[in-house]
């Protein structure tokens, strides 16, 4: 084997995928008002989710045996920009609202309609999609069943110049690859 760069070059398609060529699409559950705001411009940093599959051992003579188990499906951050019009926060905000309310731990009723059989109203899709140089999708993950979980903090400091930002972490019940676009 060689350490040749011109091989590591004619190896690496495209130059390689680039972190910051991405845009996220929050899909909110019914009852939830839009933000005037978009996520996919507002989303400043965010992962492709991980993947994890759980084990567990059989003992054949004293002898541990791993078998695959369960595939478990670790939480998704995002860190999102925050405007002046507080969109996205106060979208957010409500979503979490509606499904555990600050002064009463009820739930909305809009977001949990039992009398439908369907539960799971708060729930929703969100997409994280990879970009080309180019300007094409390349994947897109999609989350199912994914609903806000934790809203931080936004720093206030006067001795800074930065805009705002916030994190949110979400729960999702899993996640799928919905397109891949081979580049050649």
């Amino acid at each position: 084997m060689t350490f040749a760069v011109a091989q590591f070059k004619s190896n690496l398609k495209q130059g390689g995928a680039r972190p910051a060529l991405f845009k996220v699409e929050f899909q909110y559950p019914s009852g939830i008002t839009s933000p005037p705001t978009k996520a996919e411009f507002l989303v400043k940093a965010t992962t492709i989710p991980a993947s994890t599959i759980g084990s567990y051992d059989v003992y054949y003579h004293g002898k541990a045996i791993h078998v695959a188990g369960d595939r478990t499906f670790d939480t998704w951050d995002t860190t999102i920009i925050n405007d002046e019009d507080f969109g996205i926060r106060n979208t957010l905000e409500n979503w979490m609202a509606s499904i555990s309310n600050h002064s009463l731990n009820t739930r909305d009723k809009l977001v949990f309609n039992t009398s439908e059989g369907d539960s799971a109203k708060y729930k929703s899709t969100l997409k994280v999609i990879q970009m080309s140089k180019a300007g094409r999708e390349l994947r897109t993950y999609t989350f199912i069943g994914a609903w806000p979980s934790v809203l931080s903090t936004i720093n206030l400091d006067w001795s800074t110049q930065e805009i705002e930002e916030f994190t949110c972490t979400w729960m999702y019940d899993s996640w799928k690859v919905e397109q891949e676009i081979l580049v050649t």
